[in-house]
């Protein structure tokens, strides 16, 4: 039980501690993502999607939507982040 208790101290120290750095690229990316999320959803917006809805399908556009914005909030971000960590 005490090697268990010290197993969990040293990973909690490594984490804290050591991967700083880490932590902070780990939020950094957390906020690109959100940030693209967003950005793809105010880029969707601008279509005019209630022309092209049928009636009555409201519920399945709300789903091609999310999925739409996260797809595209997604490779955003990977392209954002890949392209500032690139190294020359």
């Amino acid at each position: 039980f005490v090697k268990r208790i010290t197993r969990v101290y040293y990973m909690y120290r490594y984490v804290v501690y050591d991967g700083g750095i880490k932590m902070s690229y780990q939020i950094l990316k957390m906020i690109v993502y959100v940030f693209s999320v967003l950005s793809a959803m105010y880029g969707l917006s601008c279509f005019r999607f209630d022309q092209m809805i049928s009636k009555g399908k409201m519920k399945q556009f709300y789903c091609f939507y999310i999925i739409a914005s996260l797809s595209l909030g997604y490779l955003l971000a990977s392209f954002i982040l890949d392209f500032v960590t690139i190294h020359l």
